[in-house]
């Protein structure tokens, strides 16, 4: 069987996401949206070693942050910024698992972001069980997903995700009926909206900031048993990454992590900050001239190698809405986007310094079977269990690549394959 064919096969007639720019939209209907891939992408064994290790040291960096929050009150104040009050009492986190986006550059691997959502979940188990059913040898054991799932999740729920996200709504149909479900466990999936969940154990498909331009989610948050994840935006913002640069919380966040995990997550996480926390930042900006972030403005195009993101509880922090490469826009635009989040006190916003994701040669497969090549920038998103005793084990993960863009998503025009590595 072809790859493409076993695919489809695999994808047990759910699509893994609608198509939403109309360009890319056709009349053919395929539960394939995405460039195939006639291998999977292959690591070397010394890059296999280094994703295995970032696990467990992004799992121990996540426990930190949450104590830290609720230790420290300078962190309590930034990862409460905009939440509601009902929000701001926060518990334990429970995540079922954490995902990070590595870009793999020239030096190695970037942590752009920490993920907890599930979207792309799905896609990650199919292409793995795909090609691993044609023989390649991926680097997640078949079954390997299911089991820690199902291991970690009450016998019958349901999967909520809403109208905002209803573009994946395949992959969370896939995921109840193919990984939450099986060994006497029955799971479905519904949309918030619907007004149809009554179940007691509820997974969290959506964003929490959804509840406040949708009454229907927030009242849907107020009544249901959430049973993961937590309702704790904190953790869901991209600012975690910074208090690792933040000379207030580093050796606290060394001596709890450990030496080996600070040094590799000092290695692989691109010096980030909170903007309007520039005097913390440990090792100051290595840029001359720059001392609070509206300088960045000043900066050359060659030299404003920078990244603004909107951190987290905002319909503009998910899926790249938020995202801005300074090094594309005019001296003035970054002034102006720069400034427009220094005066917005709701928010938090990060900069990170700009990582340039490699060229490397790939290519797919076309409708008539010819092959097209793609000198593609890569995205590798690993999913880390966060439960039980797998906790920081690998237990799905998949490859992207996307061409002629600095944002490595999942996409029509991307290619999508699961992953092996070269035992030598």
């Amino acid at each position: 069987m072809n790859i493409r064919d076993r695919i489809r096969v695999e994808t047990k007639g759910h699509s893994m996401y609608d198509v939403r720019k109309e360009q890319y939209k056709n009349n053919k209907e395929d539960t394939i949206n995405f460039c195939i891939s006639p291998t999977t992408f292959k690591l070397t064994k010394e890059q296999k070693k280094t994703i295995e290790d970032i696990g467990q040291a992004i799992c121990d960096y996540m426990d930190c942050c949450i104590e830290l929050y609720k230790e420290n009150e300078t962190v309590k104040e930034l990862l409460d910024r905009g939440k509601p009050e009902h929000l701001k009492k926060v518990k334990d986190a429970q995540y079922l698992f954490l995902r990070p986006d590595l870009i793999l550059t020239d030096k190695g691997f970037c942590v752009c972001e920490i993920e907890t959502s599930p979207f792309g979940l799905g896609l990650a188990e199919v292409l793995n069980r795909s090609y691993g059913n044609e023989g390649f040898n991926t680097i997640i054991q078949q079954n390997q997903l299911n089991n820690y799932i199902q291991s970690n999740i009450p016998d019958s729920g349901t999967i909520a995700y809403t109208e905002k996200v209803k573009s994946f709504k395949g992959q969370m149909d896939f995921l109840a009926e193919q990984i939450f479900s099986g060994n006497s466990k029955r799971w479905d999936s519904k949309q918030v909206e619907s007004g149809q969940i009554n179940d007691k154990e509820i997974y969290r498909a959506f964003y929490l900031s959804e509840q406040m331009s949708n009454k229907e989610i927030a009242e849907f948050l107020k009544k249901s048993n959430i049973y993961l994840p937590t309702s704790t935006p904190q953790f869901e913002e991209k600012a975690i990454l910074a208090f690792i640069w933040d000379k207030r919380f580093t050796e606290t966040i060394r001596s709890r992590i450990g030496e080996g995990n600070y040094k590799l997550l000092r290695n692989i996480i691109p010096k980030t900050w909170i903007i309007g926390e520039e005097e913390y930042i440990d090792e100051k900006i290595a840029v001359n001239g720059v001392k609070e972030s509206i300088d960045i403005a000043n900066l050359g195009k060659s030299k404003r190698k920078f990244v603004i993101k909107q951190s987290g509880f905002t319909s503009a922090s998910s899926w790249g809405e938020g995202v801005k490469f300074l090094h594309k826009k005019s001296a003035k635009e970054t002034r102006e986007i720069i400034q427009s989040a220094i005066d917005d006190k709701d928010h938090l916003y990060i900069i990170q310094e700009f990582e340039q994701a490699k060229n490397v040669p790939m290519s797919y497969i076309q409708e008539d079977n010819t092959y097209r090549n793609m000198n593609a920038k890569i995205r590798i998103t690993p999913y880390y269990a966060y439960m039980g005793k797998d906790k920081g084990k690998m237990i799905a993960a998949k490859v992207t690549g996307c061409e002629n863009t600095e944002y490595i998503h999942a996409s029509t025009a991307s290619i999508n394959t699961a992953i092996s590595y070269d035992e030598r």
